[in-house]
């Protein structure tokens, strides 16, 4: 197991605690650099505690002057400070005992500028000079070169040290010096290196604590307190990213901010499309153009809000073509890997000369460099500020919306001064407040569109966008959102389970079967999904081989969505997993007990969006079924028809300029 070398850089009157796994690395480097003098403090085995300690240490270094007697005093204090964290840890570990005598050790060094010999087995020779140091001037040189070439490599990718050696594996990359590279890196100011989990001493009145943050994530709520065998000390672990990896208090977690921007090829910006947008859609997308090609300070996040089936991905054209025209990367996230599985192919179709990759959990393409990466919001964790344009489609859905995890992850892969991009039908209202001006939010449209809808003028154009956001209320054919009809049926759970007939359901099925039309049919939970299934198949026999059931954790869910797709099955039961990012040419929509709470407005207007999409079939049929009356389905109804009427509005001030 690695140790962890505290020791204070004295550089005239400035002093900073620092830490390091390679001393001999450190003194080459500051001799090189400044000069400096260098005092050890003490060394441990758990690079959250000496984290914790560096941070307390330059608190003091920052209140006095730094002497040579401070050294005595530093190094009292860092036992002191160990010793009331491995009592608090103690207490929170209820239960648990350490490995050891205590939960944390921690080593002090008798001389000042001294290390043990075994600190010293790597090059072999006294590191208390810096003549020792610079005798070995072919190695530096050597270090100094495979330096360079890993922060090629590393630039703009935040991981764990395992997770760094599986990646330069993927990369054929073989180091003499891997950890001393590494180090030189940090101590360039070209990354930096935190314990996987961090935790500090949080005072209060009443009593002090131990407060732990995932340094990868960022969560505080899921952190687990564990007996550790690598490190022997006290240890946690999260589980909010378990998936991506253990994240641990002894594991070194390193992010690399992409160098020079994080340049990618001009000539990837080729666009090979060849659709034409809309009056409104040419609008749209200019905006979302100027947006990324806006120098403007401050001018970092903007909102393209735009109806379900508005064309969102066409839409995104100009401003990726302009971001890779200029020598930068591009992040597509999106909550959901069938999303990402959709939109890699378009994407790569018409941006034939770039480097396309679809990033997922089980993606090979996950270590692998690109011009554009189209990715699931949980693998965006392993992006650390690399791309000029990151673009966050579906915004408001799950697991990302209400995520703190996954908007610190996000914000965190765009490069210093770049641009956010966000997408969504229904943007939440966070997201409005910040980005909509408040003169023009949609909660003023009602009287807005009552004042003007008989006499659109050339200034209300101006009230739907704005420098941070622009909306698009149509479709790119131009056909209104198809309004969703309301039955309420007394006992409809009741008569379901029950096996009896529901009329209010099985006539408009069977009508929209019997007209070749594919039929959603939305349920609110997975227990459900057979139940529904089972009720269909023995009402309706003549359809029953064509139906299937399919939610989130279904294996195979993949092919059932093909086979939808391929029209080989005409009836989906589904739960909401399937509320975006398909779309079904002249299918139908039916949604059963829209009074559950997971179908809350923004749910139930992404749903009736599935209906309508294409140009040969703009129109269908969307029904919510509900055992009693609910507000989620009317505002959901109240928001389509406001968006309909603005398109229509729209329309006609277009024929008027």
């Amino acid at each position: 197991m690695r140790e962890y070398l505290l020791y204070i850089k004295v550089s005239g009157k400035a002093a900073q605690a620092h830490i390091t796994p390679c001393f001999q690395v450190d003194q080459a480097f500051w001799q090189e650099r400044e000069g400096a003098q260098l005092y050890v403090i003490g060394k441990s085995r758990s690079l959250a505690l000496a984290f914790s300690l560096r941070g307390k240490l330059n608190e003091a270094l920052g209140e006095r002057t730094f002497t040579t007697g401070s050294i005595e005093r530093l190094r009292s204090m860092a036992c002191l400070y160990v010793r009331e964290a491995s009592l608090l840890y103690g207490k929170q570990a209820a239960g648990m005992a350490p490995i050891g005598e205590n939960w944390f050790s921690f080593e002090t060094v008798g001389e000042p500028g001294v290390i043990s010999e075994a600190d010293d087995s790597k090059w072999g020779r006294s590191a208390g000079s810096a003549e020792a140091v610079f005798s070995a001037w072919d190695e530096l040189v050597d270090l100094k070169g495979e330096s360079e070439k890993l922060l090629s490599l590393l630039g703009g990718r935040a991981l764990l040290q395992e997770e760094i050696s599986v990646f330069l594996a993927k990369k054929g990359w073989v180091s003499t010096f891997p950890e001393q590279a590494l180090q030189w890196i940090v101590l360039s100011g070209k990354a930096e290196r935190r314990p996987g989990i961090e935790w500090r001493v949080r005072k209060g009145w009443l009593r002090h604590r131990l407060e732990f943050q995932c340094g990868r994530c960022g969560s505080k709520q899921s952190i687990h307190l564990t007996r550790c065998h690598t490190c022997s000390q006290g240890c946690a672990y999260c589980t909010e990213c378990l998936e991506m990896g253990r994240s641990k208090c002894c594991t070194p977690y390193y992010c690399v901010p992409a160098q020079h921007g994080g340049i990618g090829r001009s000539e990837a910006a080729y666009l090979a499309w060849q659709g034409q947008y809309s009056p409104m859609q040419k609008l749209a997308a200019e905006k979302a153009r100027q947006f990324v090609a806006s120098g403007r300070p401050g001018h970092t996040e903007f909102l393209l809000w735009a109806v379900c089936g508005a064309g969102k991905t066409e839409l995104l054209f100009p401003s990726v073509a302009e971001t890779l025209r200029s020598g930068g990367r591009v992040l597509i996230a999106t909550p959901r890997k069938d999303v990402v599985l959709e939109l890699a192919p378009r994407i790569a179709k018409v941006f034939p000369a770039a480097q396309v990759i679809a990033v997922h959990g089980s993606s090979a393409e996950k270590w692998e460099d690109s011009d554009i990466t189209i990715a699931t919001t949980h693998q965006v964790m392993r992006y650390y500020q690399r791309f000029p344009l990151v673009v966050l489609d579906e915004v408001d859905a799950f697991p990302y919306h209400n995520n703190p995890v996954l908007y610190h992850v996000v914000s965190r892969a765009v490069q210093l001064g770049g641009k956010t991009l966000y997408l969504s039908a229904t943007p939440p209202r966070y997201l409005q407040k910040r980005l909509v001006p408040k003169s023009r939010s949609v909660r003023k449209w009602p009287f807005f569109l009552k004042k003007r809808e008989h006499s659109p003028s050339k200034g209300a154009s101006s009230e739907r966008s704005s420098h941070t956001h622009v909306l698009l209320p149509g479709r790119y054919h131009g056909s209104p959102l198809p309004v969703p009809q309301v039955c309420t049926v007394n006992g409809l759970h009741q008569r379901l389970v029950s096996g009896r007939s529901v009329i209010e359901l099985l006539d408009p099925l069977n009508a929209s079967l019997s007209q070749g039309r594919q039929v959603f049919v939305f349920v609110p939970r997975v227990d459900q999904v057979p139940l529904m299934l089972q009720y269909l198949q023995k009402r309706l026999p003549d359809y029953a081989e064509f139906m299937a059931g399919v939610h989130a954790a279904d294996e195979e869910r993949e092919e059932k969505v093909r086979q939808f797709r391929a029209k080989k099955l005409l009836v989906m039961v589904t739960t909401t997993i399937l509320e975006r990012g398909v779309t079904i040419p002249r299918s139908d929509v039916i949604v059963i007990g829209t009074e559950a709470p997971v179908f809350d407005e923004a749910s139930l207007v992404q749903i009736a969006g599935r209906v309508g999409r294409s140009a040969d079939s703009p129109h269908g049929t969307v029904l919510f079924l509900e055992a009693y009356r609910t507000g989620a389905s009317r505002a959901a109804i109240r928001q389509i028809n406001r968006m309909n009427r603005l398109a229509a509005s729209s329309e006609q001030e277009g024929e008027t300029l």
